[in-house]
C-alpha cells in the first residue's frame, strides 16, 4: 500500500493522484496472450481530500508457465514508484517529486510506503528521453521537444548508409556501367559495352 500522509501541503482537494509503473506489464488486452508487453501502466489511483489517502497498487500476475496460462497487467517488483498528479485547478498533469518517510521508492509485493510530501511544482521542459533537448530535471512537458532529422543524430551526423550521390539514407547505387544512379544494362554504357 502507498499512503499519502495528511501532512502533504502541496495538493488541493480534488487533485487526482495516479500511481504508475513506467516499465510495468501492460499486456496485449487479451489475458491469454502471454506476449509480456512492457510499458507504462496505471497501478493505483485516488483523489486527494486533504486527509490521509491509501492507494493499493496492483501487481502484475504472470501464470504463462501453466497450461492455458495467462498474464494480468500491473507493477513489476523493484521498478520505481512513479506518481503523477492531475492538478485540477491548473488543469495540468505532472510527475511528482516524492518525499518518502517510510518504505522503499521501488515497488515491492508486500510493502508499505508512506509519502509525507509531494513537490507539486511543475518543472517545464522536454520530458521525452528520445528528444535532442531532453531535460532530465523536467517533470511536465511544455511542447518544446526537438528531434533529429530522419537518418541523422542530434548533432547532424548521418547514422545510416550514404549512397553514391553522397545522400544520407539515399538509395542510388553504381550500376554496371559504373554510373551512379544509372539505368544499368537496359541501355548501352558510354564506352559501348
Amino acid at each position: 500500500a502507498i499512503i499519502f500522509s495528511n501532512s502533504i501541503s502541496n495538493l488541493d482537494i480534488g487533485d487526482q493522484i495516479g500511481v504508475f509503473d513506467t516499465d510495468g506489464l501492460i499486456g496485449s488486452g487479451d489475458p491469454y496472450d502471454c506476449s509480456n508487453i512492457i510499458g507504462e501502466v496505471l497501478v493505483g489511483y485516488g483523489e486527494w481530500t486533504g486527509e490521509q489517502l491509501t492507494i493499493s497498487a496492483v501487481s502484475h500476475l504472470n501464470a504463462c508457465d501453466f497450461e492455458q496460462g495467462y498474464e494480468l497487467p500491473g507493477f513489476i517488483e523493484d521498478n520505481p514508484i512513479v506518481v503523477k498528479i492531475w492538478d485540477i485547478s491548473e488543469e495540468i498533469e505532472y510527475e511528482a517529486i516524492l518525499t518518502i518517510s517510510q518504505g522503499s521508492p521501488n515497488f515491492e509485493e508486500t510493502s508499505l510506503v508512506v509519502i509525507s510530501e509531494i513537490d507539486s511544482e511543475a518543472i517545464y521542459g522536454c520530458i521525452d528521453a528520445q528528444a535532442c533537448n531532453y531535460d532530465q530535471n523536467a517533470n511536465t512537458d511544455d511542447g518544446t521537444c526537438e528531434y533529429a532529422e530522419e537518418n541523422y543524430d542530434c548533432d547532424g551526423n548521418c547514422i545510416v548508409d550514404i549512397d553514391c550521390f553522397g545522400e544520407c539514407g539515399g538509395d542510388a547505387v553504381i550500376d554496371e556501367c559504373d554510373e551512379c544512379g544509372g539505368d544499368g544494362p537496359s541501355h548501352q554504357c558510354w564506352d559501348g559495352s
